[in-house]
């Protein structure tokens, strides 16, 4: 399999990779950049939570927009507006200021919610698809592991404001993969491979 669809695994995998990078750093910052400010505990818990929740509104008009007008209309603005968010939370020093970055950080992220899973899904072989699918959920695994590794390493050599900065570069890498790689919504069963019957039905 690996042989088969590697050029899938290497170009649009890495945009994968980079995705489930941002997103499971997202989840570290905000309590961090918390404390870093000096936040309480309960303030940083409720920063948090209310980001949690725009995150999850936006679970089904993101997935509309994704059937509708395709994987790119959620993956891109998904992983731009992370990367977004990511270079303004140094420039807040306040719960005001630290709470309206974390929403757009919450909303971005709910944008793409599925996009993994369902690009797998939209890209993966008719014959062999579970064997692709595990592939293709150990690269986002990857990331999920690379991303908090990246900001740790760069807070360790510099400071936290500059690892939140790297990382919200990643999140502009991210995008600028998914937007090249992510077939068309039209493409053809030659340029990719066959497609499920429902491409929108399974989700991450």
């Amino acid at each position: 399999m690996l042989r088969r669809y590697w050029h899938v695994f290497l170009t649009l995998g890495t945009g994968i990779v980079l995705l489930s990078a941002i997103r499971q750093t997202r989840q570290i910052v905000i309590p961090l950049w918390a404390h870093h400010i000096g936040l309480s505990s309960a303030s940083a818990s409720m920063i948090y939570g209310i980001a949690g929740a725009i995150d999850a509104a936006t679970f089904y008009p993101a997935g509309k927009v994704m059937d509708r007008y395709g994987r790119r209309a959620v993956a891109v603005p998904c992983t731009a507006l992370m990367g977004v968010s990511f270079l303004l939370m140094p420039l807040s020093h306040g719960f005001t200021t630290l709470i309206l970055v974390s929403l757009l950080m919450g909303m971005s992220n709910g944008i793409g919610s599925g996009i993994v899973m369902t690009l797998g899904a939209d890209v993966s072989p008719s014959v062999g698809r579970p064997t692709f699918l595990g592939l293709w959920r150990e690269l986002a695994d990857a990331g999920t592991g690379i991303g908090p590794v990246i900001l740790s390493a760069v807070t360790a050599v510099w400071t936290l404001g500059g690892g939140i900065v790297v990382s919200g570069v990643v999140g502009f890498a991210a995008a600028a993969a998914l937007w090249r790689w992510i077939p068309g919504q039209r493409a053809s069963r030659t340029e990719r491979a066959p497609s499920p019957s429902e491409p929108g039905a399974l989700r991450e």
